[in-house]
């Protein structure tokens, strides 16, 4: 017995270390069997929550993704086909249940959350993915690419954006090298450059360093972005990666540096496309920093920065040479204006990488010559870089190809350089390569020099070779003139006859070469060999015909014309030419008539041209009416082309005469109706016809009309044209196009820009409020037109628009000093001006400084007009000067300068303000003496007077008296002062009359209306008046016709809290809040903000599913909404206050 109790105690002692070995055990157990995939597997069952987000409450349930009601495993071929079939809900649902988790599982998921628009679930998601499955983390970079690439699957680009920021934010430390870098180039799509460089920085901490395909590709989404600093920035640091001994080890791991390269040169060669503007998205996406930058040719251009990037890269082998031919083709695409020191720099840096021994790209060589072809181009480099792509094309390369000689022939046509085409033409006939195209560009350019010897003898070469080209009609007639015009007739005869067709063309040539010179004897002898050999057609004989009228020999026309009836060779053209000689003339239209009865009695119908003919002669006169009776005929008959509108609407701005509205649609639609192909002459005439209507949204129309027609803007198009449209641009308030055009026609064509342009430039900037843009073109133009002084007009045009600018602003001061620079710089100071100024000044008070320009005008000799006295007259009214003003008013009526309405009524506001009756009334009546009648401006001061005066009764006696006597309705104005006079005098019951006076009379209600009833209810404390009222408002917005805001929402707001403070809230504001929320007025129960009736207010959200939600994000704008409407009204009832009729 005593044995089992020592056992028993022995066992009680070991009993806690055996408690815990077999705590020990279980555990070991435990963690070995939860690891099992089966144990696993049932657990998820159990659960099915995202892996990587930990549990459902903290995803599933949180986020609003349902948990799987079943344990069945998905199988990536399932989440495939969900995602292609748009189920992305399931998609969601699926990852829970998957087999097996890879990087393509997970990119679907991430791409299923984009889809769904939960971009900033995404972050977490892979954090937590990428650390509870950590063999995921070698995916991640395709994740993020795809995520870059998410606008396949229609997903907004903003939630792209916001999905990258979340991986930033939240799982940048679980991203490898390539995840960074592909986070790297997608935030550079997104042309984020902080986290961009946060990214760079975080590499470098970890040592490591991204790839030179990394950073090309953060070069080439930086262009995309048009993002240009950025972009030459991390070139840079690409270029000197590459450069670097070590880059081997450091900048290019896991790339070829052959590759590395490559990339680097497609990355600077879009960076210098960018930079130069001549990518395909063309000027109007070049970003307003850029634009700012290098605005104009006498800026410094972006191409620098490119080429001084360019020239700091030491290795040769990283040696972008592309980027730098974009370059010279930038320089080189200026014919006027090339940029020779760019151009010279590029070819140092070309020669320096290529080496003493190694040849240029050819076509730097090509850009090269064309850069030296131009007038101020070095002859000498031209020849020589010509020699030297000779000789590489001699040496295997095809170059230079016909499309490069003709470019180079080009510019020597628009520099005149006859002795490079020489040299160019006399290469290519000696190596055979002397095409057609090569032969007439190098003729235009010996014709042009006026060399057409040199041009005939080269043909003669050529034909002597027998490598001359097969001539077309262009190219014979061209060949002819200038055989005529070297005196070669024999040539020229030949030349005739071997033209294939010599009827249409070449016969016409012969003889229009004799007529530019003014030579008749030479184009009758000419015409009288071809017809003594039965060559002369009727198309010899109108040439010689216009020649004889161009020049004015009316004894050769007669002479030609009645050849042409004996041999029967008239036709239409024959009579328009003889109609160009009564244009003008005293009897044009008897003249014109006589001629087109002959016309017809030769059994000629006349065509377009000859109407055009007899529309110009009737237009040079005036003669409008008969002009449309023309236009009325060709409807009839031939139709229309785009010289008769052109001669239409050009005729109404040469005859000083605007366009009226009716003349104007009625042209535009015979351009649609008979469409009529537009040319450039056409654009101008209609859009200048359209800029004296001053309707913006009718130029909008026509420019969108030319659009439609198909015309777009010639490559060739003048300065005078791109004015015009800079002008319309600037008109509809199109500032972008206003400013592409203006860079297209001062950087890339070259064109130095008239007085006349800079100032349509200025006046765009100022009319759209870019005052500023404005200054620094006005500088850019002193700078280019003002070595000979500022006193021209194109000078006091900018001098005006810039001086209107300030006026607009209101900053007086600065309009005065343009005005003091105008006269020192000896600017004439025009009318316009003067007013514009004495405008800025009376606006802001400043009558002294108006006195004093006013005195100048008269000094000046400028003779004051209605605005000038209208202005200071009014000016002096508003300072409450009516001395001055009634003295101003005297002095224009002394001048013989009748006043109009708006003067009388600045006297009679200013007497009003003055509280002076018996004077309003005496102006009333020099008013009516001087033929104006008073109108609903006039009642509405008288109004105000009475009101000021606490006169009710005879501010109804206005309302009664004078509409009746004069002979005009009350409008609304009329009885919006009234009822504010009744309101302000304790009158309330009148004001509410009113309101039913309107509605008899048949004025409409507007809001003003009823913001001072409301105004006046309140003041009265009538919650009765303001129920009424909101009643009366709320039947007018819920009737029929369109939707009318007809209510202020501040005072609504006011006058529910009234109600409620009067406890009429159950009567009346109960049932008006509900109304006023069914209709789209945004106000609150009184109740909601700490009313006595609570429960209202909470009341008004019952029901709402997501009113948790909606508090959280919707209580901070409702809180800012109350502050702001609550000082609002307090404004307006403090304005009110102070001053009801000025409402």
């Amino acid at each position: 017995m005593q044995m089992l109790a020592e056992i028993y105690s022995i066992l009680l002692g070991m009993m806690p270390i055996a408690q815990e070995f077999y705590l020990f055990c279980f555990f070991c157990l435990g963690f070995f069997v939860f690891r099992t995939q089966a144990v696993r597997r049932l657990l998820l069952c159990g659960s099915c929550f995202l892996p990587g987000f930990g549990t459902p409450d903290s995803f599933g349930k949180h986020k609003g993704i349902e948990t799987p009601s079943s344990c069945s495993w998905c199988s990536i071929e399932q989440l495939r086909s969900d995602f292609a079939h748009r189920r992305y809900e399931q998609v969601l649902e699926g990852w829970a249940k998957l087999e097996k988790y890879s990087g393509e599982a997970l990119t679907l998921v991430v791409s299923a959350l984009l889809a769904l628009g939960r971009p900033e679930d995404i972050g977490l998601f892979v954090a937590k993915a990428a650390a509870n499955l950590p063999h995921l983390r070698a995916t991640l970079h395709e994740t993020i690419a795809c995520i870059a690439a998410a606008p396949a699957l229609s997903v907004p680009r903003p939630h792209i954006a916001a999905a990258l920021r979340d991986i930033f934010e939240n799982a940048r430390d679980k991203l490898d090298g390539r995840a960074v870098e592909a986070l790297l180039v997608a935030f550079a799509q997104h042309d984020d450059e902080q986290r961009v460089g946060v990214l760079l920085r975080s590499l470098t901490a970890r040592g490591e360093a991204a790839t030179a395909e990394a950073l090309a590709d953060l070069v080439q989404s930086f262009v995309m972005c048009k993002n240009l600093d950025a972009a030459l920035g991390y070139l840079e640091q690409a270029l000197s990666a590459v450069a670097t001994p070590a880059c081997t080890a450091a900048a290019i791991v896991g790339s070829t540096a052959g590759a590395a390269a490559a990339a680097l040169h497609d990355a600077a060669t879009a960076v210098a496309r960018m930079a130069t503007a001549v990518d395909n998205e063309g000027l109007e996406d070049v970003p307003e920093r850029s634009r700012n930058e290098g605005s104009s040719c006498s800026t410094r251009s972006r191409a620098w920065d490119v080429l001084e990037l360019l020239e700091a890269t030491s290795s040769t082998a990283a040696a972008p040479m592309e980027a730098v031919v974009v370059l010279l083709e930038f320089a080189a695409r200026r014919p006027r204006c090339p940029d020779f020191a760019l151009a010279s720099r590029a070819e140092q840096l070309l020669r320096r990488w290529a080496g003493p021994r190694a040849f240029l790209p050819a076509g730097a060589y090509d850009a090269l010559v064309r850069v030296h072809a131009t007038c101020d181009g070095s002859q000498d480099k031209a020849f020589a870089c010509f020699d030297e792509l000779a000789t590489l094309g001699e040496s295997g390369s095809k170059s230079p190809t016909e499309g490069s000689l003709v470019g180079m022939l080009s510019v020597c046509a628009d520099s005149k350089n006859a002795d490079l085409a020489e040299h160019v033409l006399s290469w290519a006939s000696n190596r055979g390569r002397c095409t057609l195209p090569v032969f007439a560009a190098a003729g235009k350019v010996l014709a042009a020099s006026k060399k057409p010897a040199e041009l005939c003898a080269a043909y003669e070469a050529l034909e002597q070779q027998g490598s001359g080209p097969e001539l077309d009609d262009a190219a014979y007639g061209q060949l002819i003139r200038c055989a005529v015009q070297a005196g070669r007739l024999e040539l020229a005869r030949r030349l005739f006859r071997e033209s294939e067709n010599p009827d249409a063309q070449n016969s016409a040539s012969l003889i229009r070469a004799c007529g530019q010179e003014g030579d008749v004897s030479q184009a009758l002898t000419l015409l009288n060999d071809l017809h003594s050999r039965g060559e002369a057609d009727v198309t010899a004989f109108n040439t010689a015909l216009d020649v004889a009228v161009s020049v004015g020999d009316e004894q050769a026309v007669e002479k030609i014309f009645q050849e042409m009836k004996a041999s029967d060779r008239l036709d239409a053209v024959s009579f328009n030419i003889l109609l160009k000689q009564f244009v003008g003339a005293n009897n044009a239209a008897e003249r014109s008539s006589a001629l087109l009865a002959e016309m017809r009695s030769q059994g000629v119908r006349p065509n377009v041209a000859t109407y055009n003919s007899l529309l110009g002669g009737s237009l040079s006169v005036g003669d409008f009416a008969r002009a449309w009776q023309i236009i009325d005929e060709m409807e009839a008959g031939p139709g229309l082309d785009a010289y008769t509108l052109s001669i239409l609407f050009k005729s109404y701005k040469s005859r000083r005469r605007e366009m009226d509205i009716v003349s104007f649609d009625r042209a535009l639609a015979l351009l649609e109706k008979y469409s009529i192909r537009v040319d450039e002459v056409l654009v101008n005439a209609a859009l200048e016809a359209c800029f004296g209507l001053r309707d913006s949204e009718r130029l909008s129309n026509t420019l969108a009309t030319m659009r439609r027609r198909g015309w777009t803007l010639p490559k060739q198009a003048g300065m005078h044209t791109y004015g015009t449209l800079i002008k319309a641009y600037g008109m509809t308030r199109q500032l972008n196009m206003a400013w592409k055009l203006w860079e297209e026609a001062t950087c890339k064509r070259g064109m130095v820009p008239s007085e006349q342009m800079y100032s349509q430039m200025i006046d765009v900037l100022v009319c759209n409020g870019r005052l500023e843009d404005a200054l620094g073109l006005f500088e850019e133009m002193k700078a280019t037109h003002g070595a000979n002084g500022f006193s021209s007009q194109g000078f006091a045009v900018a001098y005006a628009m810039v001086v209107r600018g300030f006026a607009q602003r209101k900053e007086c001061a600065r309009s005065l000093e343009f005005y003091e620079e105008m006269k020192a710089g000896g600017v004439k100071v025009g009318l316009v001006v003067f007013n514009t100024l004495i405008d800025a000044c009376s606006r802001v008070g400043d009558m002294s400084s108006a006195a004093r320009l006013f005195r100048d005008m008269v000094g000046a000799e400028c003779v004051p007009d209605i605005i000038t006295y209208s202005t200071l007259i009014k000016g002096y009214c508003v300072r409450g000067e009516v001395d001055e003003a009634l003295e101003l008013f005297s002095l224009m009526r002394k001048k013989g300068i009748k006043p109009d309405a708006i003067v009388f009524n600045s006297l009679l506001d200013g007497c009003a303000k003055k509280q002076m009756p018996e004077l309003c009334e005496q102006v009333i009546r020099d008013m009516v003496e001087a033929g104006v009648m008073p109108s609903n401006h006039s009642a509405s001061i008288l109004i105000k007077l009475y009101g000021r005066c606490r006169d009710v009764q005879a501010a109804f006696r206005v309302m009664e008296e004078l509409p009746r006597k004069y002979g005009f309705k009350p409008n609304a104005a009329v009885y919006t002062c009234l009822m504010a006079t009744c309101s302000a005098n304790g009158r309330f019951d009148l004001a509410l009359d009113l309101r039913t006076r309107m509605a008899k009379a048949g004025v409409p209600r507007d809001e003003k209306t009823y913001s001072t009833l409301l105004r006046g209810a309140l003041r009265a404390g009538s919650a009765e008046g303001c129920a009424s009222l909101l009643r009366a408002a709320l039947e007018e917005m819920e009737g029929g016709g369109a939707p009318r805001r007809l209510l202020d929402e501040d005072l609504v707001q006011s006058a529910l809290a009234l109600m409620q403070k009067k406890r009429a809230w159950l009567d009346h504001g109960r049932d008006l809040f509900e109304r006023l929320r069914a209709s789209g007025v945004a106000v609150r129960s009184p109740a909601a903000t700490g009313g006595t009736n609570g429960g209202v207010g909470a009341g008004a959200d019952a029901g709402n599913p997501a009113g948790a939600k909606q508090h959280l994000y919707g209580g901070c704008n409702r809180e800012f909404k109350d502050m702001r409407a609550s000082h609002q009204g307090q404004h307006h009832h403090e304005a009110g206050a102070a001053d009801p009729w000025d409402d």
